[in-house]
């Protein structure tokens, strides 16, 4: 190919060769070969559109070989070297006019004629740099379809939209068939609902799908749908070429292969990814698949060498070794076999290589700028001969409009935007700013020679830059606003306070009259308590002398008694343990007794005289009779009051006490039990004997005690009055005490309301100033707030786009363009503003200079472009005052690197 790579040859490489050269093809061989296809094609059409064979051959090769290549605007230059047009291209249109179906097209004419139209744009205006050359070439498509379609309307023909895709069909649920595009909205609808789905597959893209961006779907679609159909999108960055290429592939089900490319990426590396995207392609899982690189992918020029030979044939030399197709070829043996290749080691690998190309396309993203991509061209010319170039034009005005409102609707559900019609009028001043910028470019190459290019890329930073400014802006006035309201408020909450401590004193110096008059009453009431309670209480006090005299009278006479009575108890006891020492056996066994001893007989003769006070001594008989129940003369026996024994009973008792037999010791010997009961009686006669003597004082002091008790019992009555007095006493004293904290408290609460009242009457008339100056401080930080959308949109251009351009460029931009463009829009903002302000105060300014910045207005926009912008700056700095600025500014936190330093 003598337009493509170097076509120097070695004369001694030459003259070994003989050589021929290929013309191109005459219109007539044309005709010939492409009729013939297309008239095949046709037959399952209508007639309408089989008469269409002819007119379509001749206007397809009146559109290249009499239009194109015979029209300057479309030769070869340096920015346009891929203008190379030749036969290639009349079978690119002829392929998509053959993936049309029949019973499809029974509308006439005029449909499958805007089907030949629709590739002709595709094939040839795809890769056109220019409107202008746009504009030529649809020149050339109506001029062309007036001669060869004379009875179909050119309007009905180059109505728009003219779009043809093959997934809109398959989104409705139908097989996938090459159709037009009803209208825009509803491929919108298709598109937005495939981004949609593939949102939910793989990683979100936030894509605005504004027009052009559905056209390059729908472009690059129609390129990778076809068999070894490679795209190559040329487009400055942030265009969104890798985006569209990803959601493209994702609406043809194909699977998006890329390379990770690192410092130790290379040529092995992509050779062991070759490999990988081969055997995906078409060994396993042999499906579609679309490999998309990009221009910075491409670290070794060498890299080109692989894809070159990948996108012209297919057969990368040296990409397997003759071992490792020995073991991927078995794999496709069968499918080779159905397929009608041979049954041999070289059909398998033709298989093989027609099976990648059918299920691999390649897409590279390339960027325009530079000499990279004509030099690549030049040298791998498989890039441009076997690859469809998309052109991504600059961004229109529609495309930007409806980004910028895309991203910018948040500010307006946040409250930094009032309302849409503000957002719409600030979308359409970022699309004024950017297209301005276009004209600037094209001046500042005729006025300084200078080249600066602008990207969508830069209009996206201009929207994030934009909106972060804002809402940082508007949050500090905003949170400025706050504290003054604060201010404000708690000013207004004193003098409401003011008002109600006026009235507060006059309620309290109220209260305490009222109190002072109570406590005088209480006063009052507790000195006639006091009174009452004395003399009750003298009176108790006499009572009590006489109640303690009469205790002390009755204590001596118990006395007395208690010492008598203690010979006695002695005996009282021992009668006691006597009777305790009987049981029912021993009483038994006294009473069976046939003839007891006489000593037996007069202790039982004794025991009847004490129980039974009988008149003269029993004998045995009836002796027996009275313990004829064992038990009951037991309980008898201790239940025996020996304080009262009849006189007669106790001179008979007596007489038989005075027996020498008549003791326990001796009476142990005949019967226990005898003993026992003679103790018994030896005891009761004797506590009697000795109570007789103690009774009269008894009786003593009985009296005493009773008289004692009812004494007290008066004490009582009169203590429990003088309690009560003196508990009301007490209570009134309480009441006293409590009345007159309460006064106390009053009047420290009314003292206390005066001074604080006195503070703050002074301290609102001290800050009556600060009050009116705070009230209009809030007005006008409210009504900057509102300002601060059009002053922080002018400051976000500025630092965005007005920076590579020259003084008087600057000036004309942000005052004469878009300041103005924004008083047309009714965008808030502050009159005769000025950007630097808005990006550095007068602090932020004398700083920069004290580090070495030169005081002049470039150098001081420069600045704060620099500490503003999110992006790495680019100085431009011949002088090298920028340098000595950054670096007194940074100091030991500067890392300074150069390029003629070492690794």
């Amino acid at each position: 190919n003598p337009k493509a790579g170097s076509f120097m040859v070695n004369p001694r490489l030459q003259r070994i060769f003989t050589v021929i050269t290929c013309f191109t093809p005459s219109a007539f061989v044309i005709q010939g070969i492409y009729s013939t296809i297309l008239e095949k094609h046709l037959q399952a059409f209508i007639p309408q559109i089989q008469k269409l064979c002819e007119p379509i051959v001749n206007a397809t090769i009146d559109t290249l070989v009499g239009g194109i290549l015979n029209t300057p605007c479309f030769l070869p230059s340096a920015s346009k070297f891929h203008y190379q047009f030749n036969l290639k291209d009349v079978a690119n249109i002829f392929q998509g006019l053959l993936n049309t179906n029949g019973p499809l097209y029974k509308d006439g004419a005029m449909k499958f004629a805007r089907v030949w139209l629709h590739e002709c744009l595709r094939v040839f205006s795809d890769r056109l740099v220019s409107a202008s050359d746009q504009g030529e070439l649809l020149t050339i498509l109506e001029k062309v379809s007036g001669k060869h379609f004379g009875n179909i309307s050119k309007d009905d023909l180059f109505a728009q939209p003219l779009i043809m895709t093959s997934f809109v069909s398959q989104a409705g649920g139908n097989e996938r068939k090459y159709l037009p595009a009803k209208d825009m909205p509803s491929l919108r609808h298709v598109v937005e609902a495939k981004l949609a789905e593939h949102n939910e597959q793989f990683a979100a893209m936030n894509l605005v799908l504004f027009d052009d961006a559905i056209n390059h779907v729908c472009r690059i679609s129609r390129i990778t749908d076809n068999p070894c159909g490679n795209a190559l999108l040329v487009g400055v960055g942030g265009s969104g070429k890798q985006s569209l290429a990803r959601l493209a592939s994702f609406v043809n089900a194909q699977d998006i292969l890329t390379i990770l490319v690192n410092q130790s990426y290379g040529m092995d590396a992509l050779k062991f990814d070759l490999q990988e995207f081969y055997k995906k392609a078409a060994v396993k899982p042999g499906s579609q698949h679309a490999f998309l690189m990009t221009d910075g992918q491409i670290a070794d020029e060498k890299f080109l060498v692989f894809i070159n030979d990948m996108l012209s044939s297919g057969a990368i030399p040296d990409l397997f070794t003759r071992e490792e197709y020995d073991a991927v070829l078995p794999s496709v043996r069968n499918q080779a076999k159905a397929s009608g290749y041979s049954d041999d080691r070289e059909g398998h690998f033709s298989f093989f290589i027609d099976k990648v190309r059918r299920n691999l396309h390649f897409i590279l993203c390339h960027s325009p700028v530079g000499d990279d991509f004509r030099i690549r061209g030049r040298k791998f010319p498989a890039l441009i001969s076997c690859m469809v170039v998309d052109e991504f034009m600059a961004w229109p005005r529609e495309a930007l409009d409806g980004v910028a409102r895309r991203f910018l609707i948040d500010l307006v559900s946040s409250g930094n935007l009032p309302d849409e019609n503000i957002l719409a009028a600030v979308a359409g001043n970022m699309a004024e700013v950017h297209l301005s910028i276009d004209a600037a470019n094209r001046r500042f190459l005729v006025e300084e020679r200078r080249y600066n290019y602008t990207t969508p890329k830069s209009f996206l930073e201009l929207i994030n830059f934009y909106m972060k400014m804002l809402m940082d802006k508007q949050n500090a006035v905003a949170s400025n606003c706050e504290r003054l309201e604060r201010g404000l408020a708690i000013m207004e909450q004193v003098q409401h306070k003011v008002e109600g401590l006026k009235e507060d004193l006059k309620i309290t110096m109220v209260q305490v009259g009222e109190k002072k008059a109570a406590t005088a009453v209480l006063i009052d009431q507790v000195s006639k308590a006091s009174a009452i309670a004395a003399q009750e209480k003298a009176v108790a006090d006499e009572e009590e002398a006489k109640t303690t005299a009469l205790a002390n009278s009755a204590a001596a006479l118990q006395s007395e008694a208690d010492g008598e009575l203690k010979e006695a108890l002695p005996a009282m006891e021992a009668a006691g343990e006597a009777v305790n020492c009987l049981d029912k056996n021993s009483i038994g066994e006294l009473k069976g007794f046939g003839k007891p001893p006489g000593e037996c007989v007069d202790v039982c003769a004794a025991c009847g005289f004490l129980l039974k006070n009988e008149k003269k001594k029993i004998d045995w008989k009836a002796a027996q009779k009275m313990m004829n129940n064992p038990a009951a003369f037991i309980d008898e026996v201790k239940g025996f009051n020996a304080n009262v024994i009849p006189e007669n009973t106790l001179k008979e008792v007596d007489l038989l006490l005075a027996l020498p037999f008549f003791n326990f010791e001796t009476m142990k010997g005949k019967s226990v039990a005898a003993a026992n009961l003679a103790n018994w009686v030896i005891n009761c006669v004797k506590y009697h004997k000795i109570y007789v003597k103690v009774a009269p004082l008894m009786a003593k002091v009985e009296e005493a005690t009773r008289t004692k008790t009812e004494a007290e019992e008066a004490l009582k009555i009169v203590k429990k009055r003088v309690a009560d007095i003196e508990e009301e006493c007490a209570r009134l004293g309480d009441k006293l005490d409590s009345a007159v904290k309460e006064k106390e408290r009053v009047e420290k609460q009314a003292a206390s309301c005066l001074s604080k009242l006195e503070l703050a009457e002074r301290l609102v008339n001290g800050l009556a100033d600060e009050y009116r100056r705070w009230t209009g401080s809030v007005k006008e930080l409210k009504d900057l707030q509102q300002r601060l959308i059009g002053n922080c949109l002018l400051s976000s251009a500025f630092v965005g786009y007005i920076s590579p351009f020259s003084m008087k460029l600057r000036c004309e931009l942000w005052k004469d363009v878009w300041t103005l463009d924004m008083s047309e829009k009714g965008i808030p903002i502050t009159k005769d503003i000025d950007p630097l302000k808005v990006l550095a105060s007068e602090a932020d300014i004398a700083g920069w200079q004290n580090e070495g910045l030169p005081s002049d207005r470039i150098s001081v926009e420069n600045a704060s472009v620099v500490t503003s912008c999110s992006r790495w700056p680019l100085m431009i700095d011949p002088q090298l005052q920028g340098v000595k600025w950054v670096k007194q500014r940074l100091g030991d936190d500067l890392a300074i690197l150069q390029f003629t330093m070492n690794n």
